[in-house]
C-alpha cells in the first residue's frame, strides 16, 4: 500500500492544518438530525477534500462516535470503509458529466430510502465537470432532498460552479498546507516507517509540494525507496535542488559574473534538475529572504519571472535562463558603472568638477584655475532653478554630502529608508562613521552590494579612498542625546 493511502486520515483530528472546518464538522456531528444536507468542499489539491466527504459521511452513520469523531469500529464505518454499502454512492463527475449518467445514478436512486445505514450518502468529486444540464438536472434535488440524503460536492475550480449550487450548500474553503505544518506531518510518517531523513529534505520536500500533502507523501514514498531522504537523494530522485545551490546561483548574479553563471546552469541542467522546477523553488528562496537586500532580490523575482513564463517556448530551457540574466546582469552592470563616478548632470549639460588641493595652512579647498574657469563658463548658460540634482560642496557637510551619495545610489529602497534614517557622524582618517537608528536601516548599509556603493560614492565626495562603520542607537535614544548636546 501506498503511503498516501496508508496514511490517509480516518478521523476528523488527524486532518493537519484544516482547523477552521474540522472545528465546525465535528460541532455538527453534536447534533446529527440538524446538520445541513448538502456541502461544498473546494480549494487545492491533495487537502484531503475527499477524504473530508468520507469522514463526513461515516460520522453522519456512525454508532459510536469517539469524541465526534468517527469509530472506524462499527459495522456502519466498516461498510463505508470497504465501499460495500449500497447507500454510500461515490460519482467522478469526470466520467460521469452528462445529465443521463446524474439521472441514473443520484436522481432515480435517492428518492429510494437508505437499506443500512442511517442516511445515504453521495459524493460527486470534481463536480465542476458536470455539464450545464447535468447541473440543472440536480439543482431540484439537492434544493428539497429527503431528511435522510446528503450530498458532497468537492472541486478545486469553484468558479466553474453554478451559483444556484453554491447557494444551496455549506461551503468550506480548504487551504493549503504551511510548509512548517507539512514538515511535522512528514517527520511523523518517517519516524512510523524507521525512516532516516533530514529536516532540509523534508524541507524541500514541503516547498515542491506546494500545499498537497498528497503530493508530499508521495515524494517521501518515491524516495524512501534508498532508506534515506536526504538533500541529494531528493535532488537526484525529484529533480530539485538544494537551498545552497540556489544562494550560489543568485550570488554569482550579485557579482554579475556573467560566464561563470553561464557555467553554473549548465551543471545545473547536466545534473538532472527540472529547470521549471527549479525557477520557482529560487522564487520562493527569494520571497523568504525579499528583506535581506528588497532591491537586488526585486530585479531578480521580475527575472525569473519572465524566466517561467517564457520556458514554454525553447526547446532548451537553459537558453531562457541565460537571455533573462544577460538582460539582468547588463542591466546592472550599466548601472554600476554610471554609480562609479556621480555626474552632476542637467538636461544638456555637465557640470565638471576637478580634483581639489588642500591648503596645509588654512585647511581650505581649493580648485584647479583653469578647470574652475571653464565650470564658471559653462555655469552661466545654465539657470539656476534648472537644476535638479544637489549642489556641489566639497566642504565636510555631512548631510549635503549624504544627500548626494543617496542620490546616485539608484536604489529606491535604499534611498528612502537611509535618508533620515542614517547619520555620518564623522570622519577620522580614511573610516566615515555612521549612526543607524532603524534596523531596516542597519541592514541596509550592512548589505554588501550596498556598502560597496556607498563607500565607492563617499571615496569620490571626500577625494579618497574610504570605509565606513555603522553605530546602531535605538532612535529614542539617539534623539534625547541629540536634545541634550
Amino acid at each position: 500500500m501506498s503511503l498516501a493511502n496508508k496514511y490517509r486520515p480516518q478521523t476528523f483530528d488527524e486532518m493537519i492544518w484544516q482547523e477552521h472546518i474540522i472545528d465546525i464538522l465535528k460541532a455538527q456531528m453534536q447534533s446529527r438530525d440538524a446538520v445541513h444536507h448538502n456541502y461544498l468542499l473546494f480549494w487545492p489539491r491533495g487537502t484531503w477534500k475527499t477524504t473530508s466527504a468520507r469522514l463526513i459521511a461515516k460520522a453522519l452513520n456512525c454508532l459510536d462516535l469517539q469524541n465526534w469523531n468517527p469509530c472506524n469500529h462499527c459495522v456502519n464505518c466498516e461498510l463505508i470503509n470497504n465501499e460495500t454499502s449500497l447507500d454510500y454512492v461515490e460519482i467522478d463527475a469526470a466520467s460521469h458529466t452528462w445529465v443521463d449518467d446524474i439521472r441514473d445514478e443520484i436522481i432515480d436512486k435517492s428518492i429510494y430510502p437508505p437499506t443500512a445505514l442511517r442516511k445515504k450518502i453521495y459524493v460527486i468529486d470534481e463536480v465542476h465537470m458536470l455539464s450545464k444540464s447535468a447541473f440543472n438536472a440536480l439543482l431540484k434535488t439537492i434544493e428539497e432532498p429527503k431528511w435522510n440524503v446528503c450530498f458532497i460536492l468537492a472541486t478545486t475550480e469553484i468558479h466553474k460552479v453554478p451559483d444556484t449550487i453554491i447557494s444551496r450548500c455549506q461551503v468550506f474553503n480548504y487551504r493549503k498546507v504551511l510548509d512548517w505544518a507539512m514538515i511535522s506531518h512528514l517527520e511523523h510518517i518517517c519516524k512510523n516507517e524507521n525512516l532516516s531523513y533530514t529536516e532540509s529534505a523534508l524541507r524541500i520536500i514541503a516547498e515542491i509540494s506546494e500545499g498537497c500533502v498528497r503530493d508530499a507523501v508521495k515524494y517521501v514514498d518515491q524516495v524512501s525507496i534508498l532508506w534515506d531522504l536526504n538533500e541529494e537523494n531528493v535532488s537526484r530522485f525529484l529533480g530539485v535542488a538544494w537551498e545552497a545551490l540556489i544562494e550560489n546561483l543568485l550570488n554569482l548574479i550579485r557579482q554579475w559574473d556573467r560566464n561563470t553563471i553561464f557555467s553554473k546552469l549548465d551543471d545545473i541542467e547536466q545534473h538532472g534538475i527540472d529547470l521549471s522546477q527549479f525557477a520557482k523553488q529560487t522564487l520562493w528562496y527569494i520571497d523568504k529572504h525579499m528583506l535581506e537586500d528588497v532591491d537586488f532580490y526585486l530585479k531578480c523575482s521580475e527575472c525569473f519571472w519572465t524566466i517561467i513564463s517564457t520556458l514554454k517556448w525553447y526547446p532548451y530551457p537553459v537558453i531562457a535562463f541565460k537571455i533573462a540574466i544577460n538582460n539582468l546582469v547588463s542591466l546592472d552592470n550599466q548601472k554600476i558603472d554610471n554609480q562609479s563616478i556621480p555626474k552632476y548632470e542637467n538636461n544638456n549639460h555637465d557640470m565638471k568638477v576637478s580634483s581639489p588641493s588642500v591648503s596645509s595652512e588654512k585647511g581650505k579647498k581649493s580648485v584647479d584655475s583653469d578647470s574652475s574657469s571653464e565650470s564658471k563658463q559653462e555655469e552661466k548658460h545654465v539657470k539656476k532653478e534648472q537644476l535638479t540634482v544637489p549642489s556641489v560642496s566639497w566642504s565636510f557637510d555631512f548631510p549635503a554630502i549624504w544627500s548626494r551619495v543617496l542620490f546616485w545610489m539608484n536604489k529606491p529602497t535604499a534611498q528612502e529608508n537611509l535618508k533620515d534614517q542614517a547619520i555620518i557622524e564623522k570622519k577620522e582618517g580614511s573610516v566615515v562613521e555612521i549612526t543607524v537608528i532603524t534596523p531596516l536601516a542597519k541592514m541596509l548599509l550592512n548589505n554588501e552590494e550596498n556598502k560597496k556603493v556607498v563607500e565607492q560614492l563617499l571615496s569620490k565626495e571626500f577625494w579618497e579612498a574610504v570605509s565606513i562603520t555603522t553605530t546602531f542607537v535605538k532612535k529614542e535614544e539617539y534623539f534625547a542625546k541629540k536634545m541634550w548636546l
